[in-house]
């Protein structure tokens, strides 16, 4: 009966040591929430002055859809100390303009570190249904694997597929190939190797899966094609 009492009170004392350090970590997120979306309100003001601007225009629009990427994360960590994640949105959103829009946040550094960033639209005005945050991240995701982990130019393609629209993000692979968890499967989201771009790769996913639609990978020894298919909203 000792015996028991004792493994009794030393796994409460274990359990109320782990809530407490949960409590603390929980604590340290909501504070982390808390600044960044002061900053990010005062952004989104900011860039609502600066599209009314003349020569701020053409720049606004990359800004919005990194503030709506930023949004979109911070209801997910706000929504993560629920054990939950941020319902999706939807709305009419305008492909080509936001996926130009996605480039021109990429532009500036590509050209710095002297590669091209290409846009080969052909899909038209094409408009699909999609939280705007979950779109921008899956984009986001897909322009910053390819230029912090590919070489050469990268472009964007836009195309009209049966039933929808396929936005692909192109780039040269480099000469080593990395190995995945899953054994690099091309097909996978891990293919590409490294945690990171497993994990926004993953995050791509599951933002176009909200949209109804879906994520292909593919890479060859010369080029690695990311491409998002999404419904035609038409």
């Amino acid at each position: 009966m000792i015996l028991w009492a004792l493994s009794g009170w030393f796994v409460a004392v274990v359990a109320a040591a782990v809530a407490l350090v949960l409590r603390g970590r929980l604590e340290a997120v909501a504070r982390a929430e808390h600044e960044l979306r002061g900053p990010a309100t005062v952004l989104f003001l900011a860039c609502e002055r600066l599209r009314r601007e003349p020569a701020g225009r053409r720049h606004a629009g990359a800004i919005e859809l990194q503030l709506a990427r930023l949004r979109a994360g911070l209801a997910d960590l706000a929504a993560a100390r629920r054990g939950r994640r941020a319902p999706v949105r939807p709305e009419p959103v305008e492909l080509n303009r936001f996926a130009r829009a996605a480039m021109e946040g990429w532009g500036p550094s590509l050209r710095a570190a002297g590669r091209d960033a290409r846009i080969d639209w052909r899909a038209g005005r094409a408009r699909v249904v999609a939280d705007r945050g979950r779109l921008a991240q899956a984009l986001g995701n897909l322009l910053a694997n390819a230029a912090e982990h590919g070489e050469g130019p990268i472009e964007l393609r836009g195309r009209r597929v049966s039933g929808g629209i396929r936005v692909e993000v192109r780039n040269a692979a480099r000469a080593e190939r990395p190995t995945g968890r899953d054994g690099g499967n091309a097909g996978s989201p891990r293919s590409l190797g490294a945690d990171d771009r497993g994990r926004g790769l993953d995050i791509a996913s599951r933002a176009a899966a909200s949209a109804g639609g879906r994520l292909d990978v593919d890479r060859d020894e010369d080029e690695v094609v990311a491409a998002l298919e999404l419904p035609d909203a038409a």
